[in-house]
């Protein structure tokens, strides 16, 4: 029998991808930009239109992922990165009201840390984190095989802690290089495989800046592996080596001998991640 469609949606402070889930995978989706300095209603007004760009007859379920801690049984978005209206927004009731379909909403890197848990290079992992660089910096934590959130939805928000100057989020993110250099990731990636020296080197301090990040995540929860997402991921090989070299003198070295970081290599861990918000409350 043919399974029900979920619609599946990753919002980020730039973009949104909304797509349609069934039997695994996805089947349709779509990747548009978002305005962040929306209103709550029209940002509300625009996920709408996105959903009914894709959504179909049998469609059972609305599922999305926000950058921002929630109320994950209520629904309710609080503080949310990058999207300024988003203070506190009841957007499980709004999608239900607007939709007519049960909506579910969590944590975008917890539904993309679910995805590559799932299906993705965390297969066969009972304990650990997705990484995702985007705007901002922030992680989702799988432990004996479950997704902890913490109390209130904002375990692995390490973007807020401080470092340096500012915080992880500035050192750790896209926002690094624009802010810093003023260009973009992918525009110092392309001159750094192009053999730029400069380049090169500030791929070595975003490095040198993560490892702090990834330190402090083997210290507080000493995962088998850290799967690194996010548009700045597509970066990956040119400073992958700058972490290993600075976790060269972390305090336990069988930590770092037990370790894997790799790369995502799945598309969608987000989309499918986030569906797995509907499947599991129907079990």
């Amino acid at each position: 029998m043919k399974q029900s469609s979920v619609i599946v949606l990753d919002l980020g402070g730039t973009k949104v991808n909304v797509g349609r889930y069934r039997d695994g995978i996805i089947e349709q989706n779509m990747v548009l930009p978002f305005d962040g300095t929306l209103s709550v209603d029209d940002s509300i007004d625009f996920l709408l239109q996105c959903i009914n760009e894709i959504k179909l007859d049998d469609s059972c379920a609305i599922a999305i992922g926000v950058p921002s801690i929630v109320d994950v049984e209520e629904g309710i978005v609080y503080a949310a990165v990058n999207i300024k209206s988003w203070q506190k927004v009841h957007l499980k009731d709004e999608l239900q009201k607007r939709c007519g379909l049960p909506a579910y909403v969590n944590n975008d890197v917890n539904c993309f840390t679910v995805g590559e848990h799932l299906t993705g290079e965390g297969q066969g992992y009972n304990d650990m984190v997705g990484l995702c660089l985007g705007t901002g910096i922030g992680a989702g934590i799988i432990l004996q095989n479950k997704l902890y959130s913490g109390a209130n939805c904002c375990a692995g928000e390490l973007g807020g802690a401080s470092y340096l100057d500012s915080t992880l989020d500035y050192y750790c993110s896209g926002s690094f290089f624009q802010s810093e250099f003023q260009q973009s990731g992918q525009v110092l990636a392309q001159k750094a495989r192009a053999g730029d020296k400069e380049a090169i080197g500030i791929f070595q301090q975003f490095g040198k800046h993560l490892s702090v990040a990834i330190r402090q995540l083997l210290l507080m929860l000493d995962p088998q592996l850290i799967i690194i997402g996010g548009s700045v991921s597509q970066s990956f090989d040119l400073f992958i080596e700058a972490i290993w070299q600075n976790l060269a003198d972390f305090p336990y070295q069988n930590v770092l001998k037990n370790l894997v970081i790799e790369k995502s290599q799945q598309e969608h861990s987000a989309l499918i991640g986030a569906a797995q918000l509907y499947l599991t409350s129907t079990e």
